[in-house]
């Protein structure tokens, strides 16, 4: 079995996102809380610094292996990530537009995040497919 980057990107998305959907299941007032506390803050904190940090260390990383390492179906995770990538950097430059919504959205969903959960777990089996699967 080979480990490309797509097969490694695929495996962080899919442990990234199960480990969310875990604290939602599990700690779900206390993320949901923590959640809107990161977002209600005036300026960026150091864990969402450090979350687009992350994404764009996924985007440099699909895009080297887009141009680098072909294979069949990564243009999945390349158009995901750079989507994600785009909306993490709307983030970046308008965070008391973006933030407040987010902390809006979290405080009034109800039970509408558990939806977010269940997407995120359902997205979360798809790279887990795909990393082992696919790539």
């Amino acid at each position: 079995m080979e480990w490309s980057m797509f097969r490694w990107i695929s495996l962080i998305l899919a442990a990234a996102g199960l480990i969310k959907v875990f604290f939602g299941i599990f700690y779900h007032d206390g993320l949901y809380q923590w959640a809107q506390n990161q977002y209600s803050q005036k300026k960026r904190g150091p864990v969402v610094n450090l979350l687009l940090v992350y994404a764009l260390l996924l985007l440099v990383g699909v895009w080297y292996a887009t141009l680098t390492q072909y294979v069949p179906w990564g243009w999945i995770l390349t158009v995901f990530i750079t989507g994600a990538s785009v909306k993490s950097l709307g983030i970046l430059l308008n965070w008391e537009g973006v933030s407040k919504k987010f902390a809006d959205f979290v405080m009034n969903a109800g039970r509408s995040l558990w939806l977010v959960d269940l997407l995120v777990g359902v997205l979360s089996l798809g790279f887990l497919y795909l990393g082992f699967y696919v790539y």
